[in-house]
């Protein structure tokens, strides 16, 4: 089996991704954390008084998701990838049913509503997110396709990497992306009552490149270098 430490000479530079004494993925970790905390204090104070069915289960779904998240980035910081992936595609199902079930009124129809029927509606309110769902849906199935990312061939020997540094920023990379599309719908649901919130964990309220989620990512792509992480951030609008 292929090490950690083997990935790391094989993928990564350490010079590269550790800055000033602080682990990149460290300071990504925390923050991911940091942000977690601070929408599951936040969320609660966001909730509908007296809410309609669709509403109420739009809203228990929303409070469940960054619990979620911080499970990704746990595996994430593990090196992992395979098993963070669904974990996040859940995550973005989650939100993309609680997008549509918000503004239903009917009890059967909240009760039948897909996730997979809600994307076309997450698109307007985060315009990447097919893109996004189109990536994490590649790996979260296993076939055939999936096996050149884990196999690896050199002098005529097979190993499979199961943990490495390049993993765990392409996994971070990713747990980023899904709360800034997470932060997005929240704001889209709750207008100017969420923008304390949003502000508190991305510095800003607006969708500019200054947000933190996408100053992270960028810094990520640009310290590693990694083809994956570029790919990754073009999926955050």
């Amino acid at each position: 089996m292929s090490s950690i430490d083997y990935a790391l000479k094989r993928y990564v530079r350490p010079e590269l991704y550790e800055d000033d004494g602080v682990g990149l993925g460290d300071e990504a970790s925390d923050f991911l954390r940091e942000s977690v905390d601070e929408l599951m204090r936040g969320l609660g104070g966001l909730h509908t008084k007296n809410p309609s069915f669709g509403v109420f289960g739009a809203e228990i779904t929303l409070y469940r998701i960054p619990h979620s998240l911080d499970a990704a980035r746990l595996l994430s910081n593990r090196g992992l990838l395979l098993e963070v992936l669904p974990i996040l595609r859940l995550c973005f199902e989650m939100m993309s049913w609680a997008n549509t079930a918000f503004y239903l009124q009917e009890e059967d129809a909240v009760v039948n509503l897909k996730a997979q029927s809600c994307i076309s509606l997450l698109k307007e309110v985060y315009p990447t997110a097919g893109k996004v769902y189109g990536y994490l849906s590649t790996f979260s199935h296993w076939g055939h396709a999936i096996h050149e990312q884990f196999i690896q061939v050199e002098s005529e020997q097979v190993s499979v990497l199961n943990a490495s540094v390049r993993y765990r920023a392409m996994s971070l990379g990713l747990c980023l992306t899904i709360l800034d599309i997470f932060l997005s719908v929240v704001r889209g649901l709750y207008k100017e009552r969420s923008e304390a919130l949003i502000s508190n964990v991305q510095g800003v309220v607006g969708s500019g490149s200054d947000r933190r989620a996408f100053a992270m990512l960028s810094r990520i792509e640009g310290i590693t270098g990694l083809k994956e992480l570029k790919e990754i951030r073009t999926l955050i609008s």
